[in-house]
């Protein structure tokens, strides 16, 4: 799918890599988003920087749905291993996106998911030395109303107001070596259960103003 969208053209690729999860970009198509998007300054320690981008499409799937999209980049000049489960609604606590509304609770996701999901290999992606990589996030504004029949805007986020969004990144597992038992099964040991290989460990957080869209 990443070379296609090469081939393609940045154009093209704005409509298509918000829904590819973890494509490398060549440098005309991640400026393409840039230039679509609302973005963060990034944050970063000496291993990782992360930028936040809210993208402006919205898909129905029952709800109004937009993307956030979550740019790691290798600061280092060796292999560097994220911790982030390919499943979206399981990464509570790991990627958790913060809209704050003044005068009110914020709104996070996902919201926490305590099972229903296994963790394997594929959920620690590598990325090379030097590398930037994009992954998504899904997210509304408009979920469905108390009826449970049509979608209704968040009090405080109704649009033009100002907004705050916060992305916490964050990881502290260094091993998985399994042999829990959970209501998913009994987890299995990881990277032969020892110490993840160039996993990286910390927290950042990135965070931009944006205003609630129509």
């Amino acid at each position: 799918m990443c070379d296609s969208l090469r081939r393609w053209g940045p154009v093209a690729a704005i409509a298509v890599v918000v829904g590819v999860s973890g494509c490398r970009k060549s440098p005309n198509q991640e400026r393409a988003v840039n230039a679509a998007s609302s973005q963060s300054k990034p944050a970063h320690d000496e291993r990782l920087e992360i930028t936040l981008l809210v993208r402006p499409e919205v898909r129905m799937e029952r709800v109004p749905m937009r993307t956030a999209v979550l740019r790691f980049r290798n600061l280092t000049s060796a292999p560097l291993r994220l911790y982030l489960p390919t499943a979206e609604p399981f990464r509570a606590m790991i990627s958790t996106l913060y809209f704050y509304a003044e005068g009110g609770a914020p709104l996070s996701v996902p919201e926490p998911r305590p099972h229903g999901y296994v963790i394997t290999e594929r959920d620690f992606p590598l990325l090379a030395a030097g590398e930037t990589r994009d992954f998504t996030q899904s997210f509304t504004l408009d979920p469905l109303s108390a009826s449970g029949t049509l979608p209704e805007r968040l009090t405080g986020f109704e649009p033009g107001r100002p907004l705050f969004v916060r992305w916490f990144y964050e990881n502290s597992i260094r091993r998985w070596e399994g042999g829990a038992t959970t209501l998913d099964g009994v987890t299995k040991p990881l990277f032969d259960g020892g110490d993840i290989p160039h996993i990286w460990t910390g927290k950042l957080v990135a965070e931009m103003p944006w205003t609630a869209p129509e």
